[in-house]
């Protein structure tokens, strides 16, 4: 695949970024300090329109980043088939997690406006949240570390500096957004994950090219040759 379509596939992924923020604005989006612990609240109160559109920008957000992911590998996978293929394998398993994941924030929205806080199904449903989670992030793990490796290794056909602004590294810094004031505090932090991966898909694209990587890859022909 030429650079091109390889971009446009990263390009696609960005965008999957930016629904799924527009997804967790739709259903929590407001302005205050960075407190998490407020969203249950908010969900209680918020339209219902806007919790049908937060549900609706799951699967619409999750294809367009499983798009992303696909780029991912055709950046690499002539250099290292076998790492491309088991990297694209756990963002996958992330990334359709993530879709599930993102999916149930509707339906939970209309079970805080209809129960009780101490209800059943509510606390079920917090439980699925975190059940999905584990999955969810095995795969991340598994697919950010393989690719970190195959940049700095130079197989991926991006600079070695972009792996620090990989997800890997970057949803670490929620830790430093909580101390972030009103008014921009509490929707960074509330869809900060989002953002990260559409900050990480852009730069991906702006910054891949494939004549590195046949570069490295007719170095590393001639030194076998050799």
């Amino acid at each position: 695949m030429n650079s091109r379509k390889i971009r446009f596939l990263l390009w696609s992924g960005c965008l999957g970024g930016v629904v799924l923020f527009a997804g967790d604005m739709f259903y929590y989006g407001g302005w205050g300090p960075a407190q998490l612990s407020v969203i249950p609240k908010i969900m209680a109160h918020v339209a219902s329109w806007r919790l049908h559109l937060g549900s609706l920008t799951g699967p619409v957000g999750g294809g367009l980043e499983l798009l992303g992911m696909l780029g991912l590998w055709f950046c690499c996978r002539r250099a290292a088939p076998r790492l491309a293929a088991v990297m694209l394998a756990g963002f996958y398993v992330r990334s359709l997690f993530i879709v599930l994941q993102h999916g149930i924030f509707g339906p939970l929205g209309f079970a805080l406006q209809s129960c009780e806080e101490n209800s059943g199904a509510l606390a079920q449903m917090f439980r699925l949240n975190t059940i999905l989670a584990k999955p969810m992030n095995v795969g991340f793990f598994v697919g950010a570390l393989i690719w970190i490796f195959l940049v700095l290794k130079k197989r991926a056909g991006v600079p070695r500096w972009t792996i620090f602004l990989c997800p890997f590294f970057t949803s670490w810094l929620d830790h430093a957004i909580k101390y972030m004031p009103a008014p921009l505090g509490y929707p960074l932090m509330g869809g900060w994950n989002n953002i990260a991966w559409t900050v990480f898909f852009a730069v991906l694209a702006l910054t891949y090219k494939e004549r590195a990587l046949d570069s490295r890859l007719g170095e590393a022909a001639e030194s076998k040759a050799i």
